[in-house]
């Protein structure tokens, strides 16, 4: 969930108990703080009165207001109670079904206006502060946001979209200035989504559902770097701003199904889960996503089969980025993995009806770590605009790791590692000369190729020459059908495979 319906789905959700708590919070505090609060992030939040009955405070009429770039949030929440507790927190009670009008109106693009419903009821909030941070917590047995009377250029465009949370909780905390630290976090044990759309113009229609079963996420850094405009962002980060997030998310399934005139589309899959993490600073900049058994069929009158589907045993990417300008190497790291990948026996017919091609599942793996270092500020707008003034960096060096294609029969392997001279960009026509070797191996190549030539893919003639031409940079492996080649490069410009230099001219 987005950060406005952490705070205003839930009502606003930003509240928090801590017990017990240090020192007590007056209503009034907890009103100031959740203005504030809000403010810092854009959000313009009043009411139209407060008034203090014994422990209890109202805001009467409270509205909501965000401008951002190109989108407007506006509404108006209701009645607002915040009544003081023993232990020192505060409960916040706000209506359990209020309304936001969303308009969107991009200089270049279409102007989309909808209304947004919310409905928490059950909704339980807290405040409290310690020590000069401010926390909330939440909890809602259900949360319902639904979207009704959207307009696109001021025309009707009928859609029916809901998102329910089922057992929502979750915490948020802030504390003092307009730079402060910020951690959050929120559980839900489920997830449900549909849409039912029509185009007015020409008729046609979409639907669709999704469903997870349950997520959790964490986040921690400034608040106005989480939530500011892109375009501020970099400033932040060269100030010392930084952030992280981790998100977890159970098992999902979804369906789409649409229809316009004589076309239509069906889409529908599955995974059993993922999870995904992100650190980003002025240094550096980290992702890691990774999903389980994910699966997908797709079926419509562009696609010559009844359906087409595949499927991904595992997906992962982890992303190590280095940021900020510096003398000496940082660590970079590019890591992709795509496991256990296959398709549909009526996607193999089309290309392959005799079965011909081994059909077991395929494999594309690599990691490529290293070292490098920006000689130019790349977080400085005015540095990336004027462009760089000569090299903008340097690559020191690259390890290459767990290189694996297995698809068809066949397997290719491969590792090494490089080392960089920064100060010859001449050997290698502008980039830093390379030292050092890679290994690779391939096998079932042979094989591979025999089978493409009996599917008629390929002529035998230029299957021999492809045959012929690996052979001048590899040599038999211990294996049948196995091919291996060293590839080394040293500083003085020497390219040579298994000792036999290759000319690059």
């Amino acid at each position: 969930m987005n950060a406005f319906l952490r705070r205003t789905a839930s009502a606003t959700a930003a509240l928090c108990l801590v017990a017990p708590a240090a020192w007590s919070m007056t209503a009034e505090e907890a009103w100031d703080a959740w203005v504030s609060i809000a403010s810092q992030y854009g959000e313009d939040i009043a009411a139209a009165s407060t008034e203090k009955v014994g422990d209890t405070l109202t805001a009467g009429g409270v509205t909501v207001k965000i401008e951002v770039e190109d989108l407007s949030i506006s509404g108006e929440l209701g009645d607002v109670t915040l009544t003081e507790n023993a232990d020192g927190s505060v409960t916040i009670k706000t209506p359990e079904a209020f309304a936001i009008d969303m308009v969107t109106a991009p200089e270049y693009g279409e102007k989309v206006e909808a209304q947004i419903n919310f409905a928490t009821p059950g909704l339980d909030t807290k405040a409290s502060e310690v020590g000069g941070i401010t926390t909330f917590t939440y909890g809602a047995p259900e949360i319902v946001i639904s979207v009704d009377d959207m307009k696109v250029d001021g025309e009707d465009a009928p859609l029916n979209m809901m998102a329910k949370l089922t057992g929502t909780t979750g915490t948020y905390a802030v504390g003092a200035g307009d730079d402060a630290a910020m951690t959050s976090e929120m559980t839900t044990e489920a997830l449900d989504i549909s849409f039912d759309g029509r185009d007015p113009e020409s008729g046609g229609n979409a639907k669709g559902t999704i469903s997870v079963a349950g997520f959790s996420t964490t986040s921690a850094g400034q608040g106005n770097v989480l939530f500011m405009s892109p375009e501020k962002l970099p400033a932040l980060l060269r100030a010392g701003a930084e952030m992280s997030g981790n998100s977890i998310i159970g098992a999902t399934t979804f369906e789409m199904s649409g229809q316009d005139g004589s076309d239509s589309f069906a889409v529908s899959g599955s995974m059993d889960g993922a999870t995904l993490a992100m650190q980003l600073s002025g240094a550096q900049v980290t992702y890691a996503v990774n999903y389980q058994n994910f699966a997908l069929t797709m079926s419509g009158s562009d696609i010559p089969l009844p359906e087409v589907s595949l499927a991904l045993g595992e997906t992962s990417v982890n992303v190590i980025f280095p940021l900020a300008q510096s003398d000496t190497p940082k660590p970079f790291m590019m890591a992709v993995g795509l496991k256990d990948i296959t398709l549909a026996d009526g996607l193999w017919n089309m290309f392959d009806p005799g079965t011909v091609l081994p059909r077991d599942p395929a494999t594309l793996t690599f990691n490529l770590a290293g070292q490098g270092n920006w000689l130019i500020d790349i977080l400085d707008e005015k540095t990336m605009a004027e462009g760089p003034q000569g090299v903008p960096g340097e690559l020191h060096a690259l390890t290459v790791s767990d290189v694996l294609l297995k698809v068809a029969g066949a397997e290719f392997t491969a590792d090494g590692a490089f080392t960089f001279d920064n100060s010859d960009l001449t050997t290698f026509d502008g980039l830093p000369a390379p030292d050092g070797t890679l290994n690779l191996k391939l096998v079932g190549g042979n094989a591979l190729i025999d089978k493409i030539v009996s599917m008629g893919y390929l002529p035998a003639d230029q299957a021999n020459m492809i045959k012929l031409s690996a052979g001048a940079f590899t040599r038999p492996g211990t294996d049948p059908d196995t091919l291996t080649s060293e590839i080394t490069v040293t500083p003085d410009g020497m390219v040579s495979a298994n000792g036999i230099p290759i000319p690059l001219k």
